[in-house]
């Protein structure tokens, strides 16, 4: 019997543990051996075969537009521009990640910052305002409610954890510095 969550998961998110559940489509094993989703969506959870999923909500896409808030995964990135792959609009899901953002480093923070290295890295997943009605769509993160969302550790990968204004990994201890939201997840 398949149960759907009511839940949106977001990657990276922890869905349980591989000695409760096996691994389905969508997900993956760390290796501290936590199941973890590997994409955005809904997870199901199969309670005979004792396994957890993550799947994609299908329909039709809802379009950015000018003033729309956006999530999506950093999935490029030079020292002046991030590439976003789009896969909420506004709370929903957008139903397509075919749309991508792109946060030039003048809208990345209202402080001045060096590189967009010090703002975002790949993989990780930020919250943003859409600028303009075409693809790719310009975004900004200047404001205090935008910015990364969850971050990773660039040593070992882990979820880094809020602590002031510092990102901190629990497992290797490394300290690092990013545009954050005031909404980051994991605190």
């Amino acid at each position: 019997m398949n149960k759907s969550n009511k839940k949106i998961v977001f990657p990276g998110e922890i869905l349980g543990v591989e000695e409760e559940y096996i691994p389905a489509t969508g997900t993956y094993i760390d290796e501290e051996g936590y199941v973890r989703s590997q994409l955005a969506g809904k997870a199901v959870i199969d309670a005979i075969r004792k396994s957890v999923g993550v799947r994609h909500v299908h329909g039709k896409p809802l379009i950015p537009k000018p003033g729309d808030l956006v999530e999506g995964i950093v999935s490029g990135m030079t020292e002046d521009i991030a590439f976003i792959s789009i896969y909420m609009v506004n709370d929903r899901f957008s139903r397509s990640i075919d749309f991508t953002g792109v946060i030039h480093i003048s809208q990345a923070s209202s402080e001045f910052i060096e590189s967009l290295y010090d703002a975002f890295r790949i993989g990780e997943v930020v919250k943003a305002k859409v600028l303009n009605n075409n693809h790719p769509f310009q975004l900004t993160t200047k404001d205090p409610s935008l910015g990364v969302i969850v971050a990773f550790c660039s040593k070992c990968g882990a979820v880094l954890y809020k602590k002031n204004s510092r990102l901190i990994c629990t497992r290797c201890g490394n300290s690092e510095k990013r545009k954050t939201s005031i909404f980051y997840l994991y605190r």
